[in-house]
């Protein structure tokens, strides 16, 4: 796992949030839908980057988490800001993650009754960690590495771009 260089992503500045401007009462409005708002949480920045930009390219807003703790504080900002549930359209998680893994989110996600679809990666595909995503209702594992292609298409699939 490499964590090296993340300090942008932990203070926030690669949260993606350039959609957000400030209104007259001092909230934020959103100017694109939540509808193209996939959140990517990966500990490995070079892995996260590579997913950014290339679902940035095929027309998605793009949200980053470093690590699963960095996921949940970026759907209860999101889901605060949006006022509601739908302010994520896709979630993909790394499974093992400092703290909290992707497991761990997906379980706290669903026990808050979120439907959000989420997409899960890992380089430790193991049968447990399989049944495990599918008991928990994830939308599909993807055991690195894995073709680009496959994942976009995936998401694509489940969500329109912006």
């Amino acid at each position: 796992m490499d964590t090296r260089g993340d300090d942008e992503c932990r203070s926030g500045a690669a949260r993606g949030d350039r959609d957000a401007a400030p209104l007259s009462d001092g909230r934020e409005q959103t100017t694109r839908l939540s509808r193209g708002r996939v959140l990517v949480a990966e500990d490995d920045r070079a892995m996260r980057e590579l997913i950014t930009t290339l679902l940035r390219d095929a027309g998605y807003d793009v949200v980053e988490a470093c690590d699963g703790a960095q996921l949940l504080d970026r759907i209860g900002d999101l889901a605060g800001r949006l006022h509601g549930r739908n302010a994520i359209a896709l979630i993909i998680s790394d499974i093992r993650m400092p703290g909290l893994t992707g497991l761990d989110v997906l379980a706290a996600l669903r026990v808050a009754y979120w439907r959000t679809p989420v997409i899960l990666i890992t380089a430790f595909g193991s049968e447990e960690a399989h049944a495990e995503a599918d008991q928990l209702g994830a939308l599909a594992v993807l055991d690195k590495p894995f073709p680009l292609d496959d994942l976009l298409a995936l998401v694509r699939r489940t969500v329109p771009p912006c």
